[in-house]
């Protein structure tokens, strides 16, 4: 199981689907020294980051792999 993230009832799972939500590919700060896959898996993105830096906060759901965002 990959991450996810929740947002207003969309579900965002891969790098390029969250970029349409926080405003382009060019906004996603990747973990470590990996390849930037934007088809892949969201466990190559610091979302934490991502999330702070377009703006959102978030919070984590009992999976631990599932994150929803919200507006501040």
């Amino acid at each position: 199981m990959c991450n996810s993230v929740r947002y207003l009832g969309r579900e965002y799972q891969s790098p390029a689907e969250l970029a349409t939500l926080i405003g382009g590919e060019e906004n996603l700060v990747w973990s470590g020294l990996q390849p930037r896959d934007v088809k892949g898996c969201l466990c190559l993105v610091d979302l934490e980051a991502t999330l702070e830096l377009a703006g959102f906060g978030w919070t984590r759901e009992v999976d631990p792999m599932e994150w929803t965002a919200f507006s501040k």
